[in-house]
């Protein structure tokens, strides 16, 4: 080949271990192959080649790389060869966005497999070279594609052993992996209990439900220098990641999170399902724990999201500044009265404050005297439970029935649901006989639709009620006998106890300017 110009080359190449499982060459076999396309075009290579062992959309962790591109600046070269374009990046947008950055400072690229032959770098312009871009991004498309079944293939094989019981990716805390080989050399692979971990989850879980925050369970483990799993420390995301993490109970999750924060927001507003089946690895929480749990989750709140469980305020969380709905902070005043009057004692009070006025500046400092608060709800909690006509309304609650009226039209609508599957059978036979023509078989058959849809609406609506009325008549029942022997069980309670019998009894409580309102969970 004749010699017009002198060219510059280096050379970039890339693997990731993912990648030599699926057959991809090697660094040192790709290497070789631009080293001889190199000789063959009469090229001279001006530096040692540019490597990295790392995933192909992870750029800023490719210190190769970065090299490349610290060094095209410098102008240390004209030319960077690779075996495939896919080299810079498999992600299309990745690989296109790292050949521009070459481009502005007139470097040319060159691909084994699809090779445009470079251009004089003295007469090379980056914006005149419409061959070249298309072949780069045809390489990138094919790339993308190749990227996307390989992603796929993974996907649907970890769907697979999802479906089939077994965790297709790292166990949570809790559990372990135990693997092995058998005799054809096959390794095996087991999930098993960690016991020491799984005493940790049961404690969790049991401190949880009886009233403890989850700064607070954080801050106990941290204390007794648990270690917390992947990070240092317990923190409260941990322990929340723990209370929803379904695997507990012997589920198997898959595919209802995604690693970036944009796609997993998507797919919750879009409702996005995963899969959920029964494991064949060992439970560590029952699941009647783990409801209780949830259970407990949703009667906090984001009221408890902060440091209400941490606050010495029995209160706090539940009650609301009744001037501005804005929630109420726990504080304790030292009063200095001896600096005033020898004769006076120094006192101690403690106080519900407005967070309307305390971080917006919308409302009064004070909303109420935290002991007159606590004192007050207590009494009305007493007079509640001793009040012979609440008694018997909270009986009548509980053996409450769905009236006849409504009875009889579900039971009319059950009928009618039985027969659609018939009569839209008879709507079809007529049109296939030629009795009836496509204008009055569509019509039958949206009629049938709509009506089925007006039953299904209110079988749908029976249920749900009935469903109601049954945890209605549970919580009824579990409150009722929460209240058997209030002042006992008051009494020889600690004080995160009463703080979840309170969260339990009560829904919100609205205090200031001397008014007191309350309403409870029932």
């Amino acid at each position: 080949m004749e010699k017009k110009f002198t060219i510059r080359a280096v050379i970039y190449a890339r693997v990731s271990t993912k990648e030599q499982a699926d057959g991809k060459e090697s660094i040192p076999d790709q290497i070789r192959i631009c080293k001889k396309a190199c000789i063959d075009h009469g090229w001279e290579l001006v530096d040692e080649p540019y490597v990295d062992s790392v995933s192909g959309h992870l750029i800023e962790e490719r210190l190769g790389f970065q090299k490349l591109m610290q060094d095209s600046k410098q102008y240390k070269f004209d030319l960077v060869v690779v075996k495939d374009f896919d080299r810079f990046a498999r992600n299309k947008s990745l690989a296109t966005q790292a050949r521009d950055e070459l481009k502005k400072n007139f470097i040319q690229t060159y691909s084994v497999t699809t090779p445009v032959e470079p251009r004089d770098p003295k007469q090379y312009d980056p914006t005149d070279d419409d061959l070249g871009i298309m072949v780069e991004g045809f390489s990138d498309t094919m790339s993308e594609i190749e990227r996307n079944k390989i992603r796929r293939r993974m996907m649907m094989g970890r769907e697979a052993v999802a479906k089939a019981g077994r965790i297709p990716n790292n166990v949570p805390y809790g559990y372990k992996i135990k693997r092995w080989l058998d005799d054809r050399g096959k390794v095996h692979r087991e999930i098993e209990i960690d016991e020491d971990q799984a005493k940790i989850v049961q404690w969790i879980f049991n401190e949880y439900i009886q009233g403890k925050g989850k700064l607070q369970i954080a801050f106990e483990l941290n204390q007794k220098q648990v270690k917390a799993p992947r990070v240092g420390y317990w923190t409260k995301q941990t322990i929340d990641y723990i209370l929803e993490n379904q695997t507990y109970t012997g589920k198997v999750l898959w595919g209802w999170r995604h690693a970036l924060y944009s796609v997993n927001k998507m797919r919750k507003q879009r409702e996005h399902k995963g899969i959920i089946e029964d494991g064949l690895h060992k439970p560590i929480i029952l699941p009647e724990v783990f409801k209780l749990a949830q259970k407990e989750k949703n009667i906090r709140g984001t009221s408890t999201n902060g440091r209400a469980p941490m606050s010495r305020g029995l209160l706090t969380g539940i009650a609301k500044c009744i001037r501005c709905g804005s929630g109420v902070s726990y504080v304790t005043r030292h009063h200095k009265r001896k600096k005033k009057n020898p004769k006076w004692n120094d006192t101690t009070t403690h106080e519900y404050l407005c967070s309307g006025y305390k971080y917006r500046g919308i409302c009064q400092r004070r909303v109420i005297s935290a002991d007159k608060l606590e004192d007050y709800i207590l009494t009305q909690l007493r007079n509640l439970i001793n009040n012979p006509t609440v008694r018997e309304r909270l009986f009548f609650d509980r053996n409450l029935e769905i009236t006849d009226n409504f009875k009889s039209d579900y039971a009319a609508s059950a009928r009618m649901l039985s027969s659609i599957s018939q009569r839209r059978q008879r709507v079809k036979e007529a049109y296939e006989a030629g009795i009836d023509s496509l204008e009055v078989y569509a019509a039958n058959t949206k009629r049938l639709n709509e009506e089925e849809k007006m039953y299904r609406a209110v079988t749908a609506e029976y249920d749900f009620k009935l469903q109601q009325l049954n945890e209605r008549k549970q919580e009824l029942e579990k409150f009722t006998k929460s209240l058997e022997d209030f002042n006992n069980l008051w009494d020889n309670s600690n004080f995160d106890e009463r703080k979840h019998f309170l969260r339990e009894i009560l829904k919100e409580v609205r205090a200031g300017n001397g008014k007191v309102e309350i309403d409870f969970r029932f």
